[in-house]
């Protein structure tokens, strides 16, 4: 996207929580032992390399284009719960939940395009009635 998109255009990326832009997430050992193990699975069979996902988000890190990576939690099925909320960092409390509806995931993507204070961020997101972020008195 970054090489074929007009100028000013405003970019919503999505991928996970394993991503970090500014090295300052911390991490579960889950998390990470999920992220070793999956990624060597996927890259053996084929299914994805989670190093291209790290690539793409360091050149688009690296852009001086107008966009957003959202990093999302893990997700599930549901009704809406509202807007999820979101911390600049994975390992704050509020994100403990780790659990995103897939409508409200989709709703933030598209939130995203029209919030100045989201240009050139990589929020972290979890569902806003999850209860990490119902105890964090978490706000959108």
């Amino acid at each position: 996207m970054l090489d074929h998109a007009k100028p000013g255009a405003r970019l919503v990326y999505s991928c996970g929580w394993h991503i970090s832009r500014d090295g300052q997430d911390v991490y579960s050992w889950k998390l990470r032992t999920f992220v070793a193990v999956f990624g060597w699975l996927a890259r053996l069979i084929r299914f994805a390399d989670l190093d291209d996902q790290v690539e793409a988000c360091r050149r688009v890190f690296e852009s001086d284009t107008r966009w957003t990576v959202v990093r999302a939690s893990d997700l599930e099925e549901g009704d809406s719960q509202g807007l999820p909320v979101w911390r600049r960092h994975v390992g704050d409390p509020a994100l403990a939940s780790n659990l995103t509806r897939r409508v409200d995931f989709a709703r933030f993507m598209v939130a995203a395009l029209e919030d100045e204070a989201l240009v050139q961020k990589a929020p972290a997101i979890v569902g806003c009635q999850t209860p990490s972020a119902l105890a964090a008195g978490a706000q959108h």
